[in-house]
């Protein structure tokens, strides 16, 4: 008998926690700060009314006199420590929290920063995934 395969290729890029993304025009965005997606795919300051959340930057880009791609961010998915705006506390453990701007969550919002996995004096550990 003779073993079925396929052959499909993989690509591991850090364990599907690392990503590049093209910053989305006359942006800036900051080292340690929350990334989320525009409607066009192009990263920007995680906000409100961001379509998707995507991480944290691991590096500061200024891509303020460039097009959309001129530039790129590394981002990371995981386990962080993000600023609290005072609405999330330890009733909130498991449960989703958002984003209220690039380095802040609270209870209630429009884009989900991630889940809550404890809260802390120093903010809410989000795992953004």
């Amino acid at each position: 008998m003779t073993a079925l395969a396929k052959n499909t290729p993989r690509t591991r890029v850090g364990h599907g926690l690392l990503f590049q993304d093209p910053v989305a025009a006359a942006t800036i965005i900051y080292n340690g700060s929350m990334v989320a997606l525009d409607a066009s795919g192009n990263a920007i300051p995680a906000i409100p009314a961001g379509t998707v959340m995507r991480g944290v930057a691991t590096e500061g880009v200024d891509n303020s006199d460039g097009v959309a791609g001129d530039a790129s961010v590394p981002i990371e998915r995981g386990p962080f420590v993000v600023a609290n705006d005072g609405s999330v506390d330890r009733t909130h453990i498991g449960t989703d929290v958002y984003v209220v701007d690039d380095n802040t969550v609270g209870a209630v919002g429009t884009l989900v920063a991630g889940k809550c996995l404890d809260v802390l004096i120093a903010g809410v550990v989000v795992e953004i995934l």
